[in-house]
Formats: C-alpha cells, sequence, structure tokens
C-alpha cells in the first residue's frame, strides 16, 4: 500500500544492534528547505505542464548520449519544460558540484535540480547535504512502482531504507575483448565463467604470443609487441573488482556481528591471486596492470590497443567503440566488429561478480521540483529506458526489460554488434552479484566509505609491496577497520 507522502522530514537516531556492535546512523536530508520543497511538487503534472529543468553530467560521450536520450524522449512527454543540460569534466565533476553546491544555499536556482550521480558518491553527498530523498515521492506517486525496478539496483542507491539515487541501469562487470588482438595471438576467445586456472592460462597465452607479433601494428601505427605492456587493463582496487574477488575466494569483510573478518586466508588468497597477474612478466608483458596504473589510467591501454582486455561494464561501451577524446587524449575506438564481451570468470571457486549502478540525484533544496520528479521518473519508465538503450550502453534496470530477448538494449546497433553479440553476459548470474552494500548493515554509516577504502589501500599495499610485508599490510588495513568502526561508534 502506498504511504501518504511525508511532509516533515527530521534528524534522528537508528540504532541497530548486532551482538555487541552497536550502530548509530543519520537520517540525512532533513531540513525546513528539504521539506519546502517536497511539499511543492506536483505528483503527476499532464503534458501542458511547463518548466524548466537544469541537469548536470560528465562531458564523457557515454554520458551525453545518455542524457541526451533521456531529455528527447523526455520532451516527446513534457514539450513545454525547458531542459538545460550541463557537461562538466570528468575528473572536476565530483568538486564542481560541491562547489556549485555550496555557492547556491542561499539562491537554490543557481543550483543544477538534477544530477547525474555514482553509487560510490552517496555517503558523501549525503555529508554534504545536497541530496533529496527520494523514497517519500515514490510511495505517494502511485505512477511508479518500486517491484518494476531491479530490487538489488534500489538497494544500492538507498540509505537506511531512504532512496537517494534513481538508478538509470544495470551495471554488472564483463570482461571486454579486443578480437584483433586475440585472433593475431592465436587465442581462442574467452567464454563466459572461466575459471582462475583457465584465466591465468589464457592471459599467458596471450602474453606469450603478442609478444612476438614484432611485425604487426595497432591502429595506432604502434607495434603490437612494443607497445602492449599488460594483457589485462582495469582498477582491480575499484569495490565492483576488488570486494567481489574477496568474496569469490570466499573471503569477508565485516560479519553479522559487526566484526572485522576481512584479514582471512581467503582474503589473502584473493589477493595473491590478482599479486601473481601482476608480477607475472612474460617477454615484457605483464599480466595484468599494476593497481596504481590501472587506478589513474583505467581503460586507457584497453582504448589504446594496447591491451587486449578490460574489465569494466557496458555503461562505457560507446567509449570503446567510437572516437572520442578524454583528458586531452583522442581515442580511436576499437569498432563494433573487434569488440566481443564474455562474463567475468569465476577467480575462485565461488560465482561473484560486482554490480552496481549510476544514475540522476535531485537537489535537496531544488527550485523545480516537479520538473525534475518528472525527469526522474521519466528515467526508469519504459519509454525512457528504451531510449537509453538504443544508444547501446545500457542495460535496463526495469525487470521487465532485463530479459527480454525482444527489448532494445539486446536488439540495438545490430548493423555494428551483430547477431552473435553476447548481450547475456551483462546480466550472467545476476544472483551472484554483489557489492559493498552487502556488508554495509553491519557497520555504522560514518565509517562505511572508510571501510571500504580500507579494502582498496590493501589491494595496493599487498600487490605493489614487498613479499615479506604482505600479511602485516593485509593486518594493518583489517586493524584500521576496526579503528574506523570504533571512531564511527564513539
Amino acid at each position: 500500500m502506498k504511504k501518504i507522502l511525508t511532509l516533515l522530514l527530521a534528524v534522528c537516531l537508528a540504532l541497530c544492534a548486532f551482538g555487541a556492535c552497536s550502530m548509530y546512523r543519520p537520517d540525512p536530508g532533513a531540513g525546513e528547505g528539504n521539506k519546502e520543497m517536497l511539499g511543492n511538487i506536483e505528483l503527476n503534472p499532464d503534458s501542458s505542464f511547463s518548466g524548466k529543468l537544469r541537469i548536470a553530467a560528465p562531458d564523457v560521450a557515454s554520458h551525453k548520449s545518455a542524457l541526451n536520450a533521456f531529455i528527447s524522449s523526455f520532451n516527446e512527454k513534457y514539450p513545454h519544460i525547458e531542459v538545460e543540460p550541463t557537461y562538466i569534466e570528468l575528473n572536476s565533476y565530483k568538486a564542481s558540484i560541491g562547489r556549485v553546491a555550496a555557492a547556491s544555499v542561499n539562491n537554490p536556482a543557481n543550483m543544477y535540480d538534477v544530477f547525474w550521480m555514482s553509487q560510490d558518491y552517496i555517503n558523501e553527498w549525503i555529508d554534504l547535504d545536497i541530496l533529496s530523498p527520494l523514497d517519500s515521492l515514490m510511495d505517494a506517486d502511485e505512477s511508479i512502482v518500486e517491484s518494476d525496478l531491479n530490487s538489488q539496483m534500489l538497494e544500492v542507491c538507498s540509505v537506511d531504507g531512504k532512496l537517494y539515487l534513481m538508478p538509470r541501469d544495470y551495471n554488472q562487470v564483463v570482461l571486454f575483448y579486443n578480437k584483433e588482438m586475440f585472433d593475431l595471438a592465436r587465442v581462442d576467445y574467452p567464454k563466459d565463467e572461466m575459471s582462475g586456472a583457465e584465466f591465468r592460462t589464457m592471459c599467458e597465452q596471450l602474453a606469450t604470443n603478442i609478444a612476438r607479433l614484432d611485425n604487426r601494428t595497432n591502429d595506432y601505427g604502434a607495434v603490437y609487441a612494443d607497445c602492449v605492456n599488460y594483457i589485462v587493463d582495469c582498477n582491480v582496487a575499484w569495490s565492483s573488482l576488488d570486494y567481489p574477488l574477496v568474496k569469490s575466494f570466499g573471503g569477508s569483510v565485516v560479519n553479522e556481528q559487526g566484526e572485522v573478518v576481512f584479514d582471512s586466508e581467503e582474503t589473502a588468497a584473493a589477493i595473491r591471486y590478482w599479486r601473481d597477474l601482476v608480477n607475472t612478466d612474460i617477454g615484457g608483458i605483464r599480466l595484468a596492470i599494476d593497481t596504481v596504473t590501472g587506478a589513474d589510467r583505467n581503460g586507457v591501454q584497453f582504448r589504446m590497443q594496447q591491451s587486449p582486455i578490460y574489465l569494466h561494464s557496458r555503461s562505457v561501451m560507446s567509449d570503446l567503440l567510437n572516437e572520442e577524446t578524454m583528458g586531452g587524449q583522442t581515442y580511436l575506438g576499437i569498432g563494433a566488429d573487434n569488440l566481443g564481451v564474455a562474463a567475468l570468470p569465476n577467480f575462485g571457486g565461488e560465482y561473484a561478480v560486482g554490480a552496481g549502478c549510476s544514475g540522476y540525484a535531485m537537489y535537496k533544496n531544488c527550485a523545480n521540483g516537479t520538473a525534475a520528479w518528472q525527469f526522474l521518473k521519466h528515467v526508469v519508465s519504459i519509454e525512457g529506458q528504451n531510449a537509453y538503450s538504443v544508444t547501446g550502453d545500457c542495460v535496463p534496470v526495469r525487470n521487465s526489460l532485463l530479459e527480454d530477448p525482444t527489448a532494445a538494449w539486446r536488439t540495438c546497433l545490430p548493423e555494428l554488434l551483430g547477431a552473435d553479440f553476447n548481450h547475456d553476459a551483462f546480466i550472467y548470474k545476476m544472483d551472484a552479484a554483489c557489492a559493498v552494500n552487502d556488508f554495509y548493515p553491519y557497520v555504522p554509516f560514518s565509517a562505511q566509505v572508510y571501510v571500504t577504502a580500507r579494502i582498496e589501500e590493501a589491494f595496493k599495499s599487498c600487490i605493489q609491496g614487498a613479499d615479506n610485508m604482505f600479511a602485516s599490510n593485509l593486518t594493518g588495513a583489517a586493524n584500521k577497520m576496526v579503528n574506523d568502526i570504533r571512531t564511527a561508534q564513539g
């Protein structure tokens, strides 16, 4: 049953006991300005409604094509809402949104009504007090039904049951590969859910054979044997890769009793597996990129046709396919007939794959609340999801579209992707999808971001550090998690 729209949002304490762990969680998003904004929203205006809407998104091809698709289809329904998009350089995006919000405290009309947000930003932007909780609107508006949307994506977009981000898609990590590089190296294409041993063997074969390609060049004119330094391009310290890798080996981070269990043999095995890939050199080519370069130049090696494998999600596909300039560098694109995809390997034996999303948030004091709410609803509507799907970058967040063989996200770009393109890889074993939100219920709100950061810290220090420091680096990260939780508990 739909609940009555809550007009009074107050700060409260939420105490939840798990064994000896008692957690304090604030109820963010409160305030008179937010109450007034929510109370003035018209839930379902007709198509004659007129107004303005300011939206911010990163200045990246995939983000721009997504927003353009949403705006175009949105204006078919609301032709009298004037939408003004602003595109901001990705590297400065988060800081820019914070600065504009800080400068708009006394004049909310100067702030964007809606802005793109990654799930990774939620806790930080709750602390900045710029996000409007959307759950009360969801409950009051009978034109939108939660059960129509992927429950896991709603969960990763929420904190303590409050929805802060309208998910625009379902993002599951996959293995992209460059067919030409595999063909030249005479290595079979990867298959869905390879074992960790099979994946390593494939990487070894690629490194051995690519090192011999001293007479073949990529589209940039670079000789493969000279320009390929890493077989696997990724940021393994990214939470959508490092946490599922730990889970695949049977490890965990914080248990249901609130105890840190990160420094286990299972976690050590997961990190050592990737450490061995990074440190294995065949003919001057490492099997996997190091954690520093992978974090600083995520995807660059694959886009430059200098790595045959890239681990990421479908949301970046147009950036991979097409010529694109990012950060002052122009990438020629892999080409649709040359881009392959497979499900993530089963590295440790217990299949786990990172999944999450990005989407659009509403400013807590936004000046155009009615228009903003209609846009957010449109993002997850059938019309909006199909419009986004046509770009090729979208795996829908609507359940009815996810496994529909005729849905636009599967049938789009057939002349480019081909009939045999493995769309199923993007939703392979969704029941094994996971995110750091899995253990967030057992961690105080104010410690969640820090505990997640310690996972990344452990991967970096254990992979890049000396072998005799491996155990102490892992234990050190776990001890910091304990301190983060204690500090949050006061």
